[in-house]
């Protein structure tokens, strides 16, 4: 499945105390328990300066793949990509154009 890249949408993460890894996503009343870590990726020395130093995470969810990301600045979760089984939840509308985010083999 491919992955499209959306317009950042906040999203609760419920994750583990000690390493901070996402347990679970919530967004609007639903609720997708993590089922695997595919990728992290920490934006430490190079990031865009609105949006500070961030950890970018490639999940496995119950039904779908997705990229966390994790603003250090702010302190707040957002969605950056899905694959097509999330296609027909509300933020699927805000396409932006492929850009380059995490990829696993």
């Amino acid at each position: 499945m491919a992955m499209q890249q959306i317009a950042p949408v906040a999203v609760k993460v419920t994750a583990h105390w000690w390493t901070g890894s996402p347990r679970a996503v919530a967004f609007e009343g639903i609720v997708r328990r993590v089922t695997k870590v595919l990728a992290v990726r920490h934006e430490h020395g190079a990031y865009r300066a609105d949006r500070g130093p961030r950890t970018l995470w490639e999940l496995e969810t119950e039904d779908a793949t997705i990229v966390l990301a994790f603003s250090r600045r702010s302190g707040a979760w957002t969605i950056e990509a899905f694959d097509d089984s999330w296609a027909t939840l509300p933020f699927a509308s805000t396409f932006e154009p492929a850009g380059g985010l995490l990829s696993h083999a």
